[in-house]
């Protein structure tokens, strides 16, 4: 999957996270934003243009689109054969807190990531996550990896677990180091598992190391 839809949650942690994975550096990513308040036509042939440009540093361009639900029907309609098929490989984000509001052609093409507060989780499910991490810091590494084993048994739920742990991060740690070092090992197993590595395997990356 090459584009994606972000909606909801820390997306400036998520797009650092993601562009780091795919080794694309700031020479090589290309931002848009409302100007002032949408995204025209002509900003997305630019945009277009630009990837037809090798990349200076990196194996591929980044596109990433702020507030991507401000795009006129126009621009959206002339993004639609780059994110069916990317100049050079292009990598490309959408930003947006409505993503429900784009084309369902523009929805059909994309990945959607929910960080977490898009989804608004129970006390119960928040607690009830808080709980499990905590219990990854104090027990043996043997029950760690067979709490993993219930944890993972499906991607869906394995992609649950980690969106939850996200909302839960938001709303519960207070130390900022363990927050943002955990916050970001968690997006980028949800990286990792997104791009069909096994679920198991990436949450072991993750909860083991707590």
């Amino acid at each position: 999957m090459h584009a994606f839809i972000i909606a909801g949650g820390n997306t400036q942690e998520w797009i650092k996270t993601m562009l780091t994975e795919r080794s694309v550096s700031p020479h090589d990513t290309i931002t848009v934003s409302p100007e002032p308040t949408s995204i025209g036509i002509e900003a997305i042939r630019t945009t277009v243009s630009r990837l037809s440009i090798h990349p200076v540093a990196s194996p591929c361009h980044a596109v990433v689109i702020r507030n991507a639900h401000t795009m006129t029907h126009e621009a959206q309609n002339a993004f639609l054969k780059t994110l069916e098929e990317p100049v050079g490989n292009a990598f490309i984000i959408l930003e947006s807190k409505e993503p429900d509001t784009l084309l369902p052609t523009i929805l059909s093409r994309c990945h959607l990531v929910n960080l977490g507060n898009a989804i608004k989780y129970t006390d119960e499910e928040i607690t009830t996550c808080i709980d499990t991490l905590k219990f990854f810091k104090e027990v043996s590494v043997g029950k760690r990896l067979q709490k993993i084993d219930t944890i993972a048994k499906t991607r869906d739920a394995a992609l649950l677990f980690i969106d939850q742990a996200i909302a839960a991060l938001h709303k519960e740690l207070a130390d900022h180091y363990s927050h943002t070092k955990l916050l970001r090992s968690l997006l980028a197993a949800r990286i990792h598992i997104l791009g069909n590595v096994n679920p198991k395997l990436a949450l072991d990356g993750v909860l083991l190391l707590l």
